[in-house]
């Protein structure tokens, strides 16, 4: 059990800490194409990829092998003659809903608003875990999730905020935290049935089809942008970083933390990827980094230990 819950950290951990450097393989991306061709291409090759993966398992994994405690193996694939509908919804609501919510939200208000409403992930999900799964917080965890948040709200509150706070990009931010704690909330209770691959593997599927009908819509008056930034080795280059690893890996990685850890666990690695957006803009991209960060980032970390420990 407890060689269990140590692995489902890690792959928490190394699932937000993908993510924190998507952001600055998105913004190289972005200066190729738009972001509906971006995330086609994103979850078409993630979903390739996927493929192989399960073409692996159905070949060559021996069934039981690796088995998580749930008793289900956490890269079994074997979707055939079973229902697909809380799958399908899982897949809906992230990446699909979130993504959706997330960039319009951020493009209808501004950085650092945005910031802090997204930071809200983990305090959302200590509330909805307790109130749909039964998974009740400490106080102590409840205290360190408000400081990690608290931290991510200094972080952005020193930045630049120009752009004008929109009704509606608030509504579609707040869409965006809760898409986000129904996401673990969801991977948590199909965890039971379903494993790590099947799970991410109809994720990954139900991204390609619908992120790809909007890139065709938003293109139709010229389908040869759907295929320009193929040319482009800048674009290719992101697009391995966002659909192998941020794709594949950091939701595989989330999937088979959900089995093992709670819906206040899982989440209260989200906060990490500011901390580690902040890390690759200043080391990559020669953005500023001063005591002011380093309070956030300090504040941030110890808030994601705390909730951890607290149920050790």
């Amino acid at each position: 059990m407890k060689n269990s819950t140590r692995l489902a950290m890690l792959c928490a951990l190394l699932g937000n800490s993908i993510f924190g450097f998507s952001f600055m393989f998105s913004r190289l991306a972005l200066s190729v194409t738009s972001p509906f061709v971006m995330l086609m291409y994103r979850f078409i090759f993630a979903f390739a990829g996927l493929n192989l993966v399960a073409l692996w398992s159905v070949r060559c994994r021996k069934p039981g092998k690796a088995s998580d405690e749930t008793g289900i193996d956490y890269l079994r694939f074997s979707l055939s003659g079973r229902p697909l509908a809380p799958l399908l919804a899982l897949g809906i609501i992230q990446p699909v809903v979130y993504f959706l919510c997330e960039s319009y939200g951020i493009s209808l208000t501004n950085s650092t608003f945005s910031g802090v409403i997204i930071a809200l992930v983990p305090i959302a999900a200590l509330g909805l875990g307790a109130l749909l799964l039964g998974e009740i917080p400490t106080r102590a965890q409840v205290l360190f999730s408000l400081l990690s948040i608290a931290g991510v709200v200094l972080m952005t509150l020193q930045q630049s905020a120009e752009g004008e706070i929109r009704p509606l990009g608030v509504a579609l931010l707040f869409g965006a935290v809760l898409s986000g704690v129904m996401f673990n909330i969801l991977s948590r209770k199909t965890s039971k049935a379903y494993s790590a691959l099947e799970r991410t593997y109809v994720m990954m599927g139900v991204a390609a089809i619908i992120f790809t009908i909007m890139a065709a819509c938003a293109c139709r008056k010229d389908l040869s942008l759907l295929f320009a930034p193929l040319s482009s080795g800048l674009f290719m280059g992101s697009m391995a970083y966002l659909s192998v690893l941020s794709s594949i890996v950091a939701f595989l990685a989330l999937n088979y933390a959900s089995n093992t850890l709670p819906v206040a666990r899982t989440t209260a690695f989200c906060n990490l990827t500011t901390v580690i957006s902040l890390f690759a803009g200043v080391v990559f991209l020669g953005e500023p980094f001063g005591a002011v960060s380093l309070l956030a980032s300090v504040m941030i970390i110890l808030g994601i230990w705390g909730v951890q420990r607290e149920q050790k």
